[in-house]
């Protein structure tokens, strides 16, 4: 036992050692020390005390000679101090030179050491400096570098090393002028010191100079460097760069002989660090505010970053530079009263002129006004223009174009801010500039500008002299968004010069109103290798040329051309295009080919002369299309000198309201109209709608009526050796009225000066209505008018006889007019008296009243009818109420009517035929008596006997019944209709079932139904009574079904639920009386084989059971031997 216990006790120890190393081993995360490094097992027992268990250390500055450990160097202020230092022992500046090296060395031995000086103040090395013997302290000292002193600011530039800084030390002003070689330097005022230059300036070669932090004045001409450009004041050469960095800056010349500034070599300028430079008075004939020339690459230009400059009274450019580029960032730029003597250079630039170079700006302002310069300058010109939204560009005032933007490198220029060119071309004699101007010369100095206006951007050109507002000589897109304003300039608004490409972009609007022209284009510039030009106007773009002087859309063929180019004006579909009010004419193409495709909308009204001409050129208005030329002092179209002019199919086109005729077809020119409405124009010549001296053809949809002439051809004249098509008139045309009538159109009429068309004269000789015949094609003097013939009339009366009461003098009778053509149609009675529909009128007469229906053409067959009414019968009717309109006269019809005080009745009887049984005589048969009378309405049956409404009544009988309906007005018209029964066929109606009532007498009617019998088909689609159906035959017994077969096993399991087939060959037992089972609750029996588990268990019990047993049996045998 004791053993037992021993053992016991053992085990709990040992497993209670093993449990935390368990627990150790099954951890997932790693052991680690402080600086993350993995312990592996081998290490846990190492000394605990060598872990660094603080939460950072200090670090240890080690001497690389030494390798000893030290902490950071400690300088006593006082030491490198100058305040506290004696002048007479100690020189400051070597002072502080020795303190900048001990903290050099200590850098360089001792890490961190930056970091503890990086709070140090700088020495004030030159507060209240005594002078020194070798007068590089003393009161001399103008500028020192790195704390040495110089007595001139030459010996400093001379002595500076490449990147030195030189301080100026007080106010320093030189007659000598400054030269720079090969230095990299930055000449510093402190904020505080001004450095003047007079009677020379400064020279740099191969050197970059920044000056910063000063006033900087210059009052010279020249420079002071031998053999180099004269006559500027500062020469920057040699890829030099001059900075000026938050300076003040004047440039202002001595004496009258160069530009101010001279850029050469590749060399580069910068104005930057809000600086405010300002360059005047450089008045030479060929001299500038700043100057560029001679470069061998790209790159290089003037940047203007977070400054201002301003260039003023210069004599050729405020600022020429060629070809480099020019870049505000953030700047003001300002030029005004440059161009003195009316020129520069080859094209001149008035302003800025940056030739072949780059103009960006970004959020800047550029300004340039007021300079008077040459007709052939420009206020701003620039290679490229590239400005952002933030942007504004103002060119005003100036003698030549205001902004010209072109370069020969095919480059693209982008404007998305604002333009603002006004006022300028003050000095133009010639007409050759413009406000806005994409320039292009195509020779050995190619010029060709290419802009694109971007969406939301927005050029204003407006009071321009010379040419126009708007000058483009090659690429311009006007993008969506994007806003042109080209109104109030003295010529031409928007010009499209020689071949240029002009594209106005879906979404844009452009404005060129008020000018002598609108929009010009040219087609054509004398060298067929560049006539490729056009001008665009896509769909959704918004155009006006209004209220100009002479024209609104001009399209042209330059004079140097003997046969129109392909340059072409075309106006897509979805665009809005307007050329009203003008004091000329709306459109005019010359030469050019124009087009005005589906879909677009255009209008040429109002204007002083014609609205649309065409001369030369090809004009298309295509199917779609919509086109107004209304109300023009002239001609709505003029087509002239061998002009082709066409109108296609289903095109909204309408001609209407002109003064001197509708259209113009002269000698030579083709026209093609194929659809449109040429209405209500006026001329006191020939043609009030079309006036053909060529060729023209019009086509049956083509509506021309209603125009007039004073002399012949109210609608068309076709002159001596012209040709012209026409067809039919149109079934709807109408006379207008005055000085006509409003009868209907019912033919061409011959119109000529002695035998004008007149069908209302009251003396027959005055009559005149020759009917002239639609032709394929006619050549020869011809006067045309839609109108018609002579015309008829038709008088209808109303009488009443008998006793009458007070009230039947108000009783109106209806009557219905009906024409043989059913294509007579009116939207009112002005025409004829009556209106007609389809051609039928309908009208009404009270006793003593007519109806007179006039116009109505001759040989017109018609009937007239009269609806019955109750109380009232047709007694009689005077005249032709059928027949043909008379020529020229007219026909009366009298209707007289009597009314009737007596009465009639109706009697209706039901009858049944056919094979009858006991049950047809309860059959209800449903009848409906309607009345011509729609008055007769009655609360019950008492007074007729029946019930009226509105006329109608509804009854019912059976076989063998009849009804009397008694008291009813004799006279008035009835129909009696029976309501089909199911089995039943009506077989006859003894009588009238639609008649009139009888005076004082009745009608009988009898209605006759037949029984639908087997032999009698059955009429009704339902059959009155099913069939009866036959005896079905007895359900056989079924069979006992044979012994089953063995089955086959299934291919797949019918029911989802149920267990796969299991291994057992026992046959099925069969079903005891069913042939075939019942599957449908095949989803409601319980699924088997779900307790295996519990097999499992009872069966290793089971077992269990039987080794007790074995073992149990065992030991008792075992006890027993």
């Amino acid at each position: 036992m004791k053993k037992r216990w021993f053992v016991a006790i053992l085990t709990i120890g040992l497993l209670l050692c093993v449990m935390p190393l368990s627990a150790l081993a099954l951890s997932s995360d790693p052991i680690t020390d402080s600086d993350g490094t993995i312990i592996g097992w081998e290490d846990l027992s190492t000394d605990l005390c060598s872990f660094d268990l603080s939460e950072e250390q200090t670090p240890v500055a080690v001497d690389p000679g030494t390798n000893a450990a030290s902490g950071p160097a400690e300088t006593d202020p006082a030491e490198t101090d100058p305040a506290e230092t004696d002048p007479a022992e100690t020189d400051p500046v070597k002072g502080a030179a020795d303190a900048n090296s001990a903290k050099t060395a200590a850098a360089a031995t001792t890490p961190f050491v930056e970091d503890l000086y990086a709070d140090d103040p700088i020495p004030d090395l030159y507060a209240d400096t005594p002078g020194s013997a070798d007068g590089t302290g003393s009161d001399q000292a103008v500028c020192a570098i790195n704390g040495k002193t110089y007595a001139t600011l030459t010996e400093a530039i001379d002595d500076a090393a490449d990147g030195a800084q030189i301080d100026l030390l007080q106010d320093i002003e030189l007659s000598t002028g400054l030269e720079f070689h090969s230095k990299n330097l930055t000449i510093s005022g402190g904020n505080t010191y001004t450095l003047t230059l007079e009677q020379y300036g400064m020279y740099a070669y191969q050197s970059d100079i920044t000056f910063q932090d000063l006033t900087l004045t210059i009052h010279a001409a020249q420079h002071t460097h031998e053999h180099s450009a004269g006559n500027t004041a500062n020469l920057i050469t040699h890829s030099s760069k001059l900075h000026l960095s938050h300076v003040e800056f004047s440039l202002t010349p001595d004496q009258i002989l160069g530009s101010g500034i001279f850029l050469e070599h590749d060399s580069d300028l910068y104005f930057e660090d809000n600086t405010n430079a300002e360059i005047s008075g450089f008045a030479a004939e060929e001299a500038s505010g700043i100057y560029a020339e001679s470069y061998s690459e790209d790159g290089h230009g003037i940047w203007v970053t977070s400054s201002s400059l301003k260039v003023t009274d210069c004599g050729w450019y405020g600022m020429t530079i060629d070809p480099i580029n020019l870049t505000l960032d953030n700047a003001d730029v300002y030029f005004t009263g440059n161009g003195l003597y009316g020129y520069g250079g080859a094209l001149g630039c008035y302003g800025v002129g940056s030739y072949g170079g780059t103009l960006t700006m970004i959020s800047s302002t550029l300004t340039a006004t007021n300079n008077p310069g040459g007709w052939y300058g420009y206020a701003v010109y620039a290679g490229v223009l590239d400005m952002d939204a933030a942007s504004t560009l103002y060119a005003t005032d100036s003698g030549g174009s205001g902004v010209g933007i072109g370069n020969s490198r095919e480059d693209e220029s982008h404007i998305r801010g604002r333009v603002i060119c006004t006022g300028n071309g003050k000095a133009d004699l010639y007409g050759a500039t413009g406000g806005f101007v994409v320039h292009a010369q195509h020779d050995d100095a190619t010029y060709e500008g290419n802009v694109t206006i971007e969406s939301g951007a927005y050029l204003y050109a407006r009071n321009n002299f010379g040419l126009s507002g708007l000058l483009n000589e090659w690429i311009l897109n006007i993008e969506s968004g994007a806003t042109v304003i080209v109104d109030d300039n003295s010529q031409l608004g928007f010009a499209n010069s020689f071949d240029a490409r002009t594209a106005i972009k879906s979404g844009a609007n452009v404005s060129a109103n008020n000018n002598d022209v609108g929009i010009y284009n040219y087609a054509g510039g004398g060298d067929l290798a560049w006539a490729t030009g056009f001008f665009l106007i896509e769909g959704g773009a918004h155009v006006t040329a209004n209220n100009n002087a002479s024209a609104g859309i001009y399209n042209t063929v330059y004079g140097n051309f003997s046969t129109p180019a392909d340059d072409y004006f075309t106006i897509q579909s979805g665009a809005d295009v307007s050329a009203d009010r003008n004091e000329g004419y709306g459109i005019y193409n010359d030469g050019g080919v124009f087009t005005i495709e589906n879909g677009a909308n255009v209008s040429a009204d109002n204007n002083k002369s014609f609205g649309i001409g065409n001369s030369l050129g090809t004009f298309i208005v295509a199917t779609g299309a919509n086109v107004s030329t209304d109300n023009n002092n002239s001609y709505g179209i003029y087509n002239t000198n061998s002009g082709t002019f066409t109108v296609e199919r289903d095109v909204d086109l309408q001609v209407e309201h002109n003064k001197s005729s509708g259209i113009v077809n002269k000698k030579g020119a083709t026209l093609t109209l194929l659809s449109g409405r040429v209405r209500y124009n006026t001329t006191s010549q020939d043609g009030g709608g079309l006036r053909n001296y060529a060729t023209a053809t019009l086509s049956d949809d083509v509506q021309l009526y209603n125009n007039h002439a004073e002399v012949s051809g109210d609608d068309i004249e076709n002159g001596d050796g012209a040709t012209i098509t026409f067809g039919a008139t149109g079934s709807d045309w109408a006379l207008d009225g005055y000085p006509d009538c409003y009868h209907p159109i019912d033919g061409w009429y011959d119109d000529s000066d002695n035998t004008r068309w007149n069908a209302h004269a009251e003396a027959v000789a005055d009559l005149h209505m020759v009917l002239v015949e639609p032709v394929t094609s006619y050549t020869n003097r011809l006067s045309l008018k839609a109108a018609h013939g002579p015309t008829g009339t038709l008088i209808v009366h109303k009488q009443t006889t008998g006793e009458q009461l007070v009230d039947d003098c108000d009783a109106e009778f209806t009557f219905v007019l009906t024409l043989d053509d059913e294509t007579i149609d009116t939207v009112n009675d002005e025409r004829y008296g009556v209106r007609f529909e389809n051609g039928k009128a309908t009208f009404t007469l009270k006793d003593g009243e007519s109806k007179t229906i006039e116009n109505l053409p001759v040989r017109m067959g018609y009937t007239i009818t009269e609806q019955s009414k109750g109380g009232w019968l047709l007694a009689r009717v005077d005249g032709d109420a059928e027949g043909k309109v008379p020529y020229r006269a007219t026909a009366e019809i009298a209707f007289v009517n009597e009314k009737q005080t007596a009465t009639g009745s109706l009697v209706v009887t039901k009858e049944l035929a056919g094979e009858l049984d006991a049950d047809d005589a309860d059959t209800v048969f449903n009848f409906m008596l309607m009345l011509d009378d729609n008055t007769i309405t009655t609360a019950d049956a008492e007074e007729y006997g029946v019930q009226f409404e509105n006329g109608i009544a509804s009854f019912s009988l059976k076989g063998g019944e009849s009804i009397t309906i008694a008291n009813l007005p004799a006279g008035v018209g009835y129909t009696i209709a029976e309501v089909r029964q199911t089995g039943w066929t009506l077989q006859s109606v003894s009588g009238a079932d639609t008649g009139v009532v009888p005076k004082n007498d009745t009608a009988e009617i009898v209605f006759t139904n037949l029984k639908n019998g087997t032999d009698i088909p059955d009429v009704p689609v339902v059959p009155t009574e099913p069939e009866e159906p036959t005896e079905p035959e007895s359900p056989k017994t079924p069979e006992t079904p044979e012994e089953p077969a063995e089955p086959d096993a299934p291919a797949q399991d019918e029911t989802p639920g149920e267990e796969p087939a299991q291994d057992d060959t026992t046959v099925p037992a069969q079903p005891a009386e069913t042939p075939a089972q019942d599957t449908t609750k095949a989803d409601t029996l319980p699924q088997t084989g779900t307790t295996g588990w519990l097999a499992v268990v009872l069966m290793s019990f089971g077992f269990g059971l039987l080794a007790c047993g074995w073992f149990f049996t065992r030991k008792q045998r075992a006890a027993k031997h």
